[in-house]
């Protein structure tokens, strides 16, 4: 084997210990929120971490901000269970990812029982020598009461925890969704 051919070996070899490695950073995300492990969450992202959400009302940026941040929504909530479903990694160099992760949880807020369908937009870093989330934008395909959820994906405005509805952030926003609705109306 050529020198060539080992340093892309070792590429390849680092690129896949990479997605690994943030794989599980994802799943570990799901498990601390659950769990409420506020000693864990500063592990989980880079210094200057910026976590938004599509419809607005998550702006958190800084790691020592973003403990707060999470102290005041956990106080919103009782029990919860989120689910990792979907991860779609990608390596854009030593120290550099972004991901597309689709999931989902069951959450009890605000005295309610409600499930969600979420989408988090990431951009990863490696940091200190691990990998972190330096960029997460949460999109919601529904947040809503359990009650309610039998028809909810008959309808646009599919955000329903925040009192006032509000129009779902995937899959109609999306740019292939809005291609193939134009090539076949409903």
């Amino acid at each position: 084997m050529s020198g060539d051919e080992l340093g892309a070996l070792k590429q390849r070899l680092e690129a896949v210990e990479a997605e690994l490695e943030i794989r599980n950073l994802v799943a570990r995300y799901a498990r601390v929120m659950d769990d409420r492990d506020m000693d864990v969450i500063p592990s989980l992202f880079t210094r200057d971490a910026h976590v938004t959400s599509g419809d607005g009302v998550m702006d958190a940026k800084g790691r020592d901000f973003l403990i707060d941040f999470y102290e005041g929504r956990f106080k919103l909530l009782g029990a919860t269970h989120h689910f990792v479903y979907g991860m779609e990694i990608a390596i854009d160099g030593p120290t550099t990812a972004h991901g597309l992760i689709s999931g989902a949880a069951e959450v009890f807020r605000n005295g309610i029982q409600q499930v969600v369908a979420l989408r988090y937009e990431d951009k990863y870093e490696k940091e200190d020598g691990s990998w972190r989330i330096a960029h997460r934008h949460m999109l919601y395909c529904y947040y809503v009461p359990v009650d309610q959820f039998p028809t909810i994906l008959g309808k646009l405005e599919r955000n329903l925890t925040y009192g006032k509805p509000i129009a779902a952030d995937f899959p109609e926003n999306t740019a292939a969704f809005k291609k193939y609705m134009s090539r076949h109306p409903a």
